[in-house]
């Protein structure tokens, strides 16, 4: 299958779309550097360490859902971080890129940049989401940890 045609999206589209521009424009002009557009091997970190939380920031909700439901699978989870890693990036280029579409279909020039800056962005709530997670995460850790250490002082004699 050919690889499809690409729209030109210039750099305001993505500047106007989103705030951190620098870093995802040059990662995205790996993708259609030929003219064309295709898949490319890149490492986003933040992907990799928090993919279902990375991909909610970033307003990808389906796929967020999806990875949520992967990661809860026992052995699969670290080969999505690491798959997420590596296509975190081309993965939100196309989220990007589907959202200014869209937008530009919709949307007459005086309205363009307001509601491309609307639907861009990220969701800033979802960093309060994960502070809570990984309290949660790690109370959760400490009482376990500490049953078993119970449970093993009962067998061995130990007090603890």
């Amino acid at each position: 299958m050919m690889p499809e045609r690409i729209m030109p999206l210039s750099r305001n589209d993505f500047r106007f779309y989103h705030t951190n521009s620098n870093y995802y424009i040059q990662s995205f002009s790996k993708f259609t550097i030929t003219g064309r557009e295709k898949f490319c091997v890149t490492w986003n970190w933040s992907c990799f360490g928090f993919t279902f939380l990375w991909m909610l920031y970033r307003k990808m909700y389906f796929l967020s859902i999806i990875t949520f439901v992967v990661f809860c699978l026992p052995g699969i989870n670290i080969l999505l971080h690491i798959g997420a890693g590596i296509a975190g990036n081309y993965l939100y280029y196309k989220h990007v890129k589907e959202k200014i579409l869209e937008i530009r279909a919709t949307q007459s020039s005086p309205n363009y940049v307001p509601v491309l800056q609307e639907i861009g962005g990220v969701n800033q709530w979802v960093i309060t989401l994960g502070l809570i997670v990984c309290i949660v995460m790690a109370l959760l850790f400490a009482v376990f940890f500490s049953a078993i250490m119970t449970s093993m002082g009962h067998y061995t004699g130990i007090t603890i």
